[in-house]
């Protein structure tokens, strides 16, 4: 890990000074429900591992320091974010929640208008089709921002249930709040409020308290979740329900004005214009199937979207002029066109004077996707640029009130100068204009390595967790489908398994996919286990993860050659085996009785633009017993290669072999072969490589398969 990315480094881009002061995403661009969740995250993770912040399983038991107090200004997606993965941590914290407004997540509540969807920002990126958040805490899909709050809110609860004793205080409507430091000087910072006392599972009216009440209280850290604060120019709400997505029921044409040059203002242009539009459907409709194009704007977001460097606007001008990209690009710009509404116009107002600036990041910071659809609409014919006085364009075009749409900011620094003492604020506005690396600007991309929230404490106590608990830790998102998939395979598996297994003895077979979680390359189980009636304990174990490099998965991973143990090896040899390969690290000790493993890679092509980075394996067939001199030969072990091939050849055929779920990449392919690696020579008494050559799929191939809304094998 690079010192940049270090916890203590993290944790002070959202330190306000020395203050116990944090801001989540305050001052961020391209601000996501998404990327706010994982800056939460990312805040906790670098809290935890840096010791600011303790949690139960790190402190012995003999130490009795009171829980640290925490006070998180924000009821919305931030805010929970942050207190859930406090819960998950077990941080030995008191957590108190302040909301402006009369309920959780207020500005999503109840919006209709709004789609939201979890990676769309970063189309077309691998993974940015992925309709999942495929996050370890509050979890969600692509939904109405309204259904969106429901999900969210479903999954808090839970953490709270979880959590069990000590939930969280909640206070809404906190009309009056203000921190300040200590007077007369001491630790931490004070907050003094007037709010109601609500439930913190739903943010409803606590029984028997049905008024506010004014308070002050000392807290050892304030994390301000506060969003941007309210729109400028008295403007609707970017979240409060709107119909103009919807077909005009009293005219036949509106003229609308749309006032900005954000993604917020671009986003309403798009849904004034384009009939039935959502981001991520539209992006679909119209770059789906078209090969060429939709690598050379992969191209082109990396080095205008990632990058940020200028020059976007010609880039997408030559793309009509290139041979390579012409025809398809002309059936983009037919297939908009026919998407254009017939009862609306529009006038996108903008303080740049030439259209082309817009497009300049040091003008504006829209996103690459919306840059790029405002752009085919311009090519469309679809709107109006201008940057004459509103007034005039309002004039001359007689629009109506209600056809203006204003997207000019927010009164963001009004919100925290109202909000914090003159010292506290002063010392955000230094630190913001000083020349240090800690500008309260942080990352959006996931630090915390894989399963890590499935784990209480810091990362190092992970070894004080016991089997038991092992059983069902370190999980991660799991999609329901490719589960699905998987069980079906390995209860075919072990019945054909179980057909010359002896008995008595355990049986066990599962599935892991290989998958990139944040920072780390692991194996993910993907159903339970199959097998005997008693392969499976008490605890759910699909969806835990496993380090890539652990165990024997983690070596068939590596070779990328089936690894089996010795014929009649004894369970004790094969015990020091699996010690040698840290099976204990991220698992279960193995059973005493177990006397023999296999797992079977899954290949991609061994070549490079072939495979998925990184490394050529999609997956890892495991399979253990405690039969007596029960063994599986090489005729048997082609047997199961030969099923397996059959089966992923079925999932990676030239179509998507389902409808509504759809196997999503969330990786690039790679380009140089990593080394596959040899059998260690510590293991080489109880484990060997098989002769018999692993099952392979044609191309590249990922195991996540999910639900999508799309019409699958359309363009």
């Amino acid at each position: 890990m690079s010192d940049a990315k270090t916890p203590a480094r993290i944790l002070d881009s959202y330190r306000v000074g020395k203050t116990p002061l944090f801001l989540v995403g305050t001052y961020d661009n391209g601000v996501t429900v998404f990327s706010q969740q994982v800056r939460a995250l990312n805040l906790i993770w670098a809290a935890v591992e840096s010791d600011f912040v303790s949690c139960s399983p790190d402190t012995d038991e003999e130490d009795h320091n009171e829980p640290m107090k925490v006070a998180i200004i924000g009821g919305g997606i931030a805010g929970l974010a942050t207190a859930a993965a406090l819960m998950k941590k077990q941080a030995n914290a008191k957590i108190t929640i302040f909301e402006q407004r009369d309920t959780l997540l207020p500005l999503q509540h109840g919006s209709d208008s709004r789609w939201l969807h979890p990676r769309i920002y970063d189309w077309p990126g691998e993974g940015s089709s992925a309709s999942v958040a495929m996050l370890p805490v509050l979890n969600w899909t692509a939904a109405r921002a309204s259904d969106v709050v429901v999900q969210i809110l479903g999954e808090w609860k839970k953490v709270i249930d979880e959590h069990g004793a000590d939930p969280p205080r909640l206070f809404c409507n906190a009309r009056h709040l203000q921190v300040d430091e200590p007077k007369g000087g001491g630790n931490g910072l004070d907050i003094e409020w007037v709010a109601e006392e609500r439930r913190p599972h739903d943010g409803t009216q606590t029984t028997g308290l049905t008024t506010a009440k004014g308070a002050t209280e000392n807290f050892d850290i304030v994390i301000l979740a506060v969003g941007f604060g309210l729109e400028k120019d008295g403007a609707l709400s970017y979240w409060r329900n709107d119909t103009i997505g919807q077909p005009s029921l009293d005219q036949p044409r509106r003229t609308y004005l749309v006032s900005g040059q954000g993604d917020g203002a671009m986003i309403d242009l798009l849904r004034i214009r384009i009939s039935q539009y959502r981001q991520d459907r539209i992006l679909d409709e119209l770059f789906r199937g078209r090969d060429k194009l939709l690598l050379r704007l992969k191209e082109l977001h990396t080095k205008h979207g990632v990058n940020r460097d200028s020059g976007l606007f010609q880039s997408l001008e030559n793309l009509e002029k290139n041979p390579v990209y012409m025809k398809e690009f002309e059936d983009v710009c037919l297939a908009l066109s026919g998407r254009l509404r017939r009862d609306t116009d529009a006038v996108l107002h903008l303080l740049v004077r030439k259209f082309s600036d817009l497009f300049d990041p040091m003008n504006t910071k829209i996103s690459f996707q919306n840059r790029l659809l405002v752009y085919l609409l311009y090519k469309c014919g679809g709107f109006v640029p201008s940057s004459q006085r509103e007034r005039s364009l309002i004039k001359q075009h007689s629009i109506p009130q209600d056809c203006i749409v204003r997207r000019h900011g927010t009164y963001r620094e009004e919100q925290l100068e109202e909000m914090l003492s003159e010292p506290l604020y002063s010392a955000i506005k230094s630190q913001r204009t000083g020349l240090g690396a800690a500008t309260l600007s942080q990352t959006d991309g996931i630090l915390w390595p894989g399963g890590y929230f499935g784990i209480a404490g810091k990362l190092s106590s992970a070894g004080k967790v016991d089997d038991p608990g092992r059983a069902e830790w370190r999980k991660e998102y799991l999609p329901g489908p490719t589960a699905l998939l998987a069980a079906a395979y390995c209860g075919a598996l072990a019945g054909a398994l179980r057909a010359d297994h002896p008995g008595p003895g355990r049986l066990r077979v599962t599935l892991h996919r290989a998958v990139v979680f944040g920072p780390d390359e692991l194996l993910q189980q993907c159903c339970e286990y199959f097998g005997t009636s008693d392969a499976r304990g008490g605890a759910s174990s699909a969806a835990r993860t496993f380090p890539a490099l652990n165990a024997t998965i983690g070596l068939a991973y590596r070779t990328r050659r089936i690894v089996r143990s010795l014929r009649a090896v004894s369970p004790e040899l094969l015990s020091n085996a699996m010690n040698s390969l840290d099976l204990s690290a991220a698992s279960r000790k193995m059973a005493s009785e177990v006397g023999f493993v296999m797992a079977i890679p899954i290949l991609e092509p061994e070549q490079a633009g072939l495979y998925t980075a990184p490394n050529p394996v999609a997956g890892v067939v495991y399979v253990d017993s405690a039969g007596r001199d029960f063994w599986i030969d090489d005729n048997d072990v082609a047997r199961i290669v030969s099923m397996t091939n059959e089966f992923v050849r079925g999932l990676n055929g030239d179509t998507d072999p389902f409808d509504k779920i759809r196997n999503v990449p969330l990786s690039s392919t790679g380009g140089a072969l990593p080394e596959a690696l040899s059998l260690p020579p510590d293991v080489a008494n109880a484990l060997e490589l098989s002769i018999v050559q692993p099952p392979r799929v044609s191309g590249p191939f990922q195991f996540n398969f999910d639900y999508t809304d799309f019409i699958t094998g359309t363009t």
